[in-house]
């Protein structure tokens, strides 16, 4: 199951929620204000094991 990260406009709160594909754009509330549908976000990940190419591994993060 994926996790999403999400940030609420009202508190700026960031959370994180694990839901399934077929609830992805189902309905949350942020835990911190219970302001309704906050915003998903893109995270920073990284991956593991070895490189030959010089790089880390970890994607930068996106913006919106």
């Amino acid at each position: 199951m994926p996790i999403y990260e999400y940030e609420c406009a009202k508190c700026g709160e960031r959370f994180e929620l694990r839901r399934s594909l077929a609830d992805k754009d189902s309905e949350i509330q942020c835990p911190g204000c219970g302001e309704k549908n906050p915003e998903r976000v893109f995270s920073l990940f990284c991956t593991v094991g070895s490189s030959t190419g010089g790089s880390s591994g970890c994607a930068p993060a996106a913006s919106t």
